[in-house]
Order: structure tokens, then sequence, then C-alpha cells
């Protein structure tokens, strides 16, 4: 065997005066105030699996899908209209092929009326705008036959145009918004295939039937999708019947509202239940003025701000209690709000004393009455405010002082219930 080949000696380093000491002294930053850099801290970043998570649909997906809906509509319109002419059951290919026939005969007819007359001005725009839109068709046609064009969108473009004909649009912009909408859903099923292909292969995440998250395998992600697709082509096909009729009637929509009511409450209470599974074992407290709004991906339950006290265009988004506290007191400061305390403690600055309120009604001007807070129902959270009154007055007090004296007489008397009246009486 051939020897290996030498190594290369490494060049000594030239040897300096500078000492342990001095190196030291040379890493500590010039002044007190300026702290040492730290090395960033880089997250291991996620690889990119060829698709993102669906959030619901976009303002733009929602245009798209109406559009091509509406596009839908406007061939199946097309297509009842050239039934009522040919007798017997067409095919997706015959039916194409009328539709191209029937409406390549009226442009032809048209353009034959037009031709016959010297020096044409067309004063009705709708005759014009059909002029465009068959001139347009003209050109499709052209580019389907030298396979610049697939046919179907030849056969999309043909509603299209049927459409902007009818309703007096120009047919070059209804094109250019029907390649738009086209272009957004085209992103959006790529982007569903390309999830469909990787969940078949690796899994994908689910729920349980108590709400906790599961690891559902391929196999198991493959078999529901194959059953589903076999239902479909079965109830296509007419061997399985739909689960409810095709127009609603009142017991189905009645059955439908109470199953779909069923079903949100058994959801919110899996939500709620994995929530406070999430806050015991993670032992974290609601913070003051937030709501839960969910648990994150490793366990960590998380808040935002009560709607209320959140000020119009600021961010409320999912937190950590910490964070979200925090955000809280800051979203509470700049709205305004204060707490029961704070008002209470306003009044007290005001000379006001606790329960003691002054009439708002114009007739009782400068009079006072004493407003409590009680119990609905023994046992029950729930309270509503009251009024004491006191035997032989009309609940109304000429100062400050004289309602107060009637709040702590109610108060060594153990609270009466003779004295409460509704508030506002």
């Amino acid at each position: 065997a051939a020897a290996p080949p030498p190594r290369r000696a490494l060049k000594k380093k030239e040897s300096t005066d500078e000492t342990v000491e001095s190196a030291a002294d040379a890493a500590q930053p010039a002044s007190l105030l300026q702290q040492p850099k730290l090395p960033v801290v880089k997250h291991p970043r996620r690889t990119k699996t060829g698709w993102k998570r669906e959030t619901g649909k976009t303002k733009e997906e929602k245009a798209a899908y109406l559009f091509l809906r509406a596009s839908d509509d406007e061939f199946k319109r097309m297509y009842r209209l050239y039934v009522e002419v040919v007798e017997g059951d067409l095919t997706l290919d015959e039916e194409t092929r009328l539709l191209v026939e029937g409406l390549f005969g009226a442009f032809k007819e048209l353009h034959g009326a037009l031709a016959e007359v010297d020096e044409v001005h067309p004063t009705d725009e709708r005759l014009a705008n059909i002029t465009k839109c068959a001139l347009h068709l003209s050109e499709a046609a052209k580019a389907v036959a030298s396979n610049r064009m697939t046919g179907g969108y030849f056969a999309e473009a043909i509603s299209v145009l049927s459409g902007a004909s009818r309703r007096g649009f120009s047919p070059k912009e209804a094109l250019a918004e029907f390649d738009k909408h086209l272009e957004v859903i085209t992103k959006k099923r790529e982007n569903r295939d390309a999830y469909l292909l990787q969940t078949a292969t690796d899994g994908r995440g689910g729920r349980d039937t108590k709400g906790r998250d599961i690891r559902v395998d391929a196999v198991t992600t493959r078999a529901i999708r194959e059953a589903g697709a076999e239902r479909r082509r079965a109830l296509a096909n007419g061997e399985r019947k739909p689960r409810y009729g095709s127009s609603a009637t009142e017991p189905t929509h009645t059955r439908a509202h109470r199953i779909d009511l069923a079903h949100r409450k058994k959801r919110a209470k899996n939500r709620s239940h994995r929530f406070a599974c999430a806050q015991n074992a993670k032992a974290v407290a609601t913070p003051q003025f937030c709501r839960p709004r969910g648990v994150r991906g490793d366990g960590m339950p998380l808040f935002s701000t009560d709607s209320r006290l959140v000020p119009k265009g600021r961010d409320n988004r999912p937190l950590i209690a910490e964070e979200a506290a925090a955000r809280a007191v800051e979203h509470r400061a700049e709205k305004g709000k204060k707490t029961l305390a704070e008002k209470a403690a306003d009044r007290r600055a005001g000379g006001l004393p606790d329960n003691v309120r002054p009439s708002r009604a114009k007739s009782r001007a400068g009079q006072y009455y004493v407003r409590v807070s009680v119990l609905v129902r023994k046992g029950r959270k729930a309270k509503k405010m009251m009024s004491v009154v006191k035997p032989g007055t009309d609940g109304y007090y000429a100062s400050k002082k004289a309602a107060a004296d009637v709040r702590d007489e109610w108060i060594k008397k153990g609270r009466p219930e003779s004295w409460m009246a509704k508030e506002g009486f």
C-alpha cells in the first residue's frame, strides 16, 4: 500500500507580549453602561414542506370562488338553452361541441348581418360589446387549434365572454379578471395537493374524541381518504342515498340545526377541558383583564386582553401569561378603563361615601340614594343592583351624610330584605 502524503507543518504564531490579564481587559467593554455583546441565538428552522397551513379563505380567495361559481352558473345556463333544442342526453364532449358550434353560428350570423350593411356605425353599446366578445372568442379558438390554449380554459372563457356580452362588460377586462381569479384558485389547489401528498406518506396531526392532540399515521390517513372518496362516488352514482333531501324541509332543517348545536357544544367543552388541563400542567393562572385563547403546541396556555379593554387597531394576538398581563395593563391604560377599586377611590376623593350615588333624575336634583349589590339567588354568583329604602321614606335623601346613615343603619339591622327595592324605582 502506498504511504500517505506527508502532513504540512503549521506556521508558528509570532509571540507577543500580551498577557492573560491584558487579553481579559481587552475583552471588557469600554464603559459600564455598554454591555458585552452576546452571541446571537439561532432557532432551528422547520424544514420547508412545500405547503403552508391554511387558516381559512382570504378576501381574494373568496372573490375568486364567487367569480368562478358565477362563470360555472353561466356555463350551465347556456347548456340548458341548447338542451331545449337538442333531444336526448348529452355528454360533456357533445355539450362543449354544441356550445362552440352554437356560439360560432350566432356570431357568424351577427357578422353576416353587419357585413351586408355599408358603413356600419352601431349605436347600441350592447351590440358593439357582443361583436367584441365574438372577436375575442375567435382568437381563443385559433389559440386552441394551435395548442397555445387548453380546451378546459377555452370552455371557461366561453362562459366568461357570454356573461360579459349579456351584461355589457368589457370582454378584455372580464378575461383579465378571470385570469387573476384563476391564478388564486390554482395556487390554493397546488398547496392543497402538496399537503395531501406529504400527509399521505408522513401522516398528519389530529384530535381524538376528547379534543386531545394525537398523531394519525400515513396508513390510517390514506384509509380515511379512500373511504371518503368511495362514499362520494357511491353518492354520485346513486348507490348511496344522501342524508338529507335536495331541498331542506322543516324537520330536516331542525334536525341539522340540533346536530350542529350539539357538535359546537361538544367542541367548546373539549376546548375548555384541554385548556384547563394545560393550565394545571403548567401551573399558570389566568392574568387579570385577560381571557383564555387556546393552547400552544408545546402545551403552554395562551391569553389575550378582554375585548372591552382593547383600543381600536391594537394587536391582541394570543400570548403567554406574563406577556399577556403586561400588554393588558397597557391596553387598559390606553383605553382609559378603570377598575372598580379605582372608581371607588375616585368617588371617595370627590367626597362621595361608598354605596351612595347622586340621583340622575332632574326632578331629584341634589338628592342621593343608596345602591348595593346583592345575589340573585343563594348559591349562585350572579348579582343585581338594588336600592336601600328606609321605611317611611321614598329612598331619596337630602344629603350624602343622610344617605350614609341609612346605609349604616341597614347594615346594623342585618340587611333586611324589606328595605330592598329595585334600582331606579
